[in-house]
């Protein structure tokens, strides 16, 4: 990868590192939301919730034994998919994630030898053996070249594979590129267009792709 590249993406964890307690609230884990932030969840951040719902229902497909959590956050997704009998690796760069996530395993009661995390660049991730799928979400969005991530997804996962994609336009888009601008982590937003070309540039049929409108998100399925 370019230097470019490279210091995006440092950036990006950089940002994560110091974000992750406050993210990791808004699914109501680490710490109290307070009355301003409740009601930003409620109006602005429920297609956070929508999409994780989504994910799962996905997810209850008995065939997918296996998932890896790339940009896995504070871990929500994780508990979902060891919930279902899946076996998991949650990757993250951001090492204050992973910790919450791991926090969050042992606050569930739920046993952690069906998990493993990883602190890499996915780019730099080779992993042992290919899982069934792959979620990515609130992740692609940091990503300056999705295409190489893509078509590197398409060599390691057997099934399907879940991405979400921030929505261009808007008043809200506009707030939320300018707000993560000011803390020099980079956004990239699509349309539905970009994405039907994402898909197709990366090596996908359309036909074996879902794109599902989340309000301020898209949620994309390509099943393999």
């Amino acid at each position: 990868m370019s230097n470019t590249i490279e210091q995006q993406i440092k950036d990006v964890e950089i940002f994560f590192d110091g974000y992750a307690g406050d993210f990791d609230s808004i699914y109501g884990h680490s710490r109290k939301r307070n009355a301003f932030e409740r009601i930003v969840d409620k109006y602005f951040r429920k297609s956070m919730r929508d999409r994780l719902e989504l994910v799962l229902k996905f997810t209850q497909n008995p065939e997918i034994k296996s998932v890896i959590d790339i940009g896995c956050g504070p871990g929500h997704y994780i508990v979902g998919f060891l919930n279902q009998g899946k076996k998991v690796i949650g990757l993250d760069i951001a090492e204050g994630m992973i910790k919450i996530a791991e926090a969050q395993i042992k606050d569930s009661a739920l046993t952690n030898k069906n998990v493993m995390f990883v602190k890499s660049d996915y780019f730099k991730y080779t992993p042992s053996e290919k899982c069934d799928a792959a979620c990515m979400m609130g992740f692609i969005e940091y990503i300056p070249n999705p295409v190489d991530l893509l078509k590197k997804l398409k060599t390691e996962i057997n099934k399907e594979i879940y991405i979400s994609f921030p929505k261009s336009g808007g008043l809200l888009a506009w707030q939320r590129k300018i707000r993560y601008n000011l803390r020099n982590c980079p956004l990239f937003m699509y349309n539905r267009k970009q994405l039907e070309q994402l898909v197709t540039d990366s090596g996908f049929s359309l036909s074996n792709t879902e794109i599902i409108d989340c309000e301020r998100d898209y949620v994309v399925r390509i099943c393999l």
